[in-house]
C-alpha cells in the first residue's frame, strides 16, 4: 500500500489523469456528414411522433441524431428510414431500430444513438446490405 503511494506521488498530475485507452466497441466506423433519417415509433404511444432530421453521425449499423420532441427513452422501438430523400427514385429504405443511448443535451434536447436491427423489405427480394 505504501508502495502505489510513493508512485502515485512520483507521477505528474497530468499523468494521473489520463484513462487507459479503452477498445473501441463500434464495430463500423462513424460517418460525421449529416443524411436526412426519418424517425417514428413501431408501436402507438400517446406521444405520436413523425420527425424528418439530419443525423450528427451515422454508420451502416447506427445514427445518432437530435430530435425536436423529447419523447425518446432507452431499449424503445422505432422504424427508421435511412437514408431519407423525397427525391423521385431515392432509395428509402427503412429499418427496425432499438434506441440503445439517450444523452441530455444543453435547452432540454436530446442526443439519441439508434441501433439498426434489421432491414425491412417490402418486396419480394431481399437486397444486400
Amino acid at each position: 500500500m505504501v508502495l502505489q503511494q510513493e508512485i502515485a506521488k512520483r507521477k505528474s498530475p497530468t499523468e494521473r489523469m489520463v484513462r487507459p485507452s479503452s477498445q473501441e466497441r463500434r464495430r463500423k466506423i462513424r460517418n460525421s456528414l449529416p443524411r436526412m433519417v426519418r424517425v417514428r415509433p413501431s408501436e402507438p404511444t400517446l406521444s405520436n411522433f413523425d420527425e424528418i432530421l439530419p443525423t450528427l453521425n451515422s454508420s451502416r449499423e447506427s445514427v445518432y441524431f437530435v430530435p425536436q420532441n423529447a419523447v425518446f427513452a432507452l431499449d424503445m422501438r422505432v422504424f427508421v428510414t435511412f437514408p431519407y430523400d423525397t427525391g423521385p427514385g431515392s432509395l428509402n429504405q427503412e429499418f427496425v431500430g432499438k434506441v440503445t443511448r439517450v444523452d441530455k443535451l444543453p435547452g432540454d434536447k436530446q442526443g439519441v444513438a439508434v441501433q439498426l436491427l434489421m432491414p425491412i423489405y417490402l418486396g419480394t427480394k431481399e437486397t444486400i446490405r
